[in-house]
């Protein structure tokens, strides 16, 4: 029988492997798009329109985990499976019981889901069983997941996608290519020494800035003309509000790691992130607030938010601790 303390300590290295601050971003945009297709689709579908992309990246993260425990044993030993909070096997049973319980959700919204579910989880495995460490393209592999959670969005309340989400799907592909960049650059140090060649490790933090200033190009350009391209945006100052400010957090996130150091030290690169952490719930409520405007975003944006920036200080007084007892000469959060 479990005890309570063991419980406790048990149920926590789930909780930091399903990393809450970074929970809600994806359903936002699943919404969104659900939304901008059908703005009086049932709330039922909107909730699953929600939820189940969010399976989606607990199982990307769990997969992550147990993918990545070699390399997290020598750089993060503080993370759930290094430190024996959690199992490989109870890490991939989680990958498994999330990509299940999505499959069976998917199927009651719309039994052609089957095709984006599939295609998303064999995105997730590639990348963090792969891709991870073979540079620019798993980056850019990792961002493809999310592009296909806009056409999820649009298929949980019609047959097939709205075809001029097209655009929409590929802002959001760029742009979390863009912040994958800017995750590796976190663990450049770390990923070099692991043997995981990603494209800092291996190109250095000169042409990783360059590549995170034209991703970021290649999705704020084209985000811009949505409306242009589209007849369905119905509230252009809640849209370009949303999207003027996601640019320039990115923006402002991007001259923190250019003014920093060389090599950029990880807590700069870090606290960039974590700014990204906040601008991408804004993309993702661009298309929400498209549709409805001021009044979508103080019900659903504010309070994920509020939520997020939460699970970001709660998540930062567990990892910063532990990561200044393994590396004391650096004040670097998670």
């Amino acid at each position: 029988m479990i005890d309570a303390s063991t419980l406790r300590r048990v149920t926590r290295a789930h909780i930091e492997t399903c990393r809450p601050d970074t929970l809600l971003y994806v359903g936002l945009v699943s919404l969104g798009a659900a939304i901008y297709t059908r703005p009086h689709a049932g709330i039922g579908r909107l909730i699953l329109a929600w939820i189940v992309p969010t399976l989606g990246w607990v199982a990307s993260l769990y997969g992550g985990d147990f993918f990545d425990r070699d390399l997290d044993a020598q750089s993060k030993p503080y993370r759930p499976i290094p430190s024996k909070r959690m199992t490989p096997r109870a890490a991939i049973i989680g990958m498994l019981a999330a990509i299940l319980a999505g499959l069976v959700l998917s199927i009651a919204l719309n039994p052609r889901l089957i095709i984006l579910v599939a295609a998303a989880t064999c995105l997730g495995v590639a990348y963090s069983a792969l891709l991870k460490k073979r540079g620019l393209p798993g980056n850019l592999v990792r961002g493809g997941p999310t592009a296909l959670v806009v056409l999820f969005g649009s298929m949980s309340v019609q047959h097939w996608p709205e075809p001029s989400l097209a655009l929409a799907a590929l802002v959001y592909w760029i742009h979390d290519a863009e912040s994958n960049l800017l995750g590796a650059l976190c663990d450049r140090d770390s990923d070099r020494s692991g043997g995981y060649m990603t494209f800092p490790a291996e190109r250095g933090d000169r042409a990783t800035l360059w590549a995170l200033g034209i991703m970021l190009i290649a999705w704020a350009a084209p985000l811009t003309v949505i409306p242009a391209v589209s007849h369905r945006v119905s509230h252009l100052p809640g849209f370009y509000a949303c999207a003027a400010t996601a640019t320039l957090l990115n923006c402002l996130a991007l001259r923190l790691v250019q003014r920093a150091d060389r090599p950029i030290p990880r807590s700069d690169a870090v606290r960039a992130h974590e700014w990204l952490v906040i601008e991408r719930l804004f993309l993702g409520a661009a298309l929400l607030t498209a549709i409805d405007g001021i009044s979508l975003a103080i019900c659903v944006l504010l309070p994920a938010l509020a939520a997020t920036l939460g699970f970001r200080r709660w998540m930062r007084s567990i990892y910063q601790p532990r990561w200044q007892s393994v590396h004391p000469s650096t004040n670097a959060v998670h």
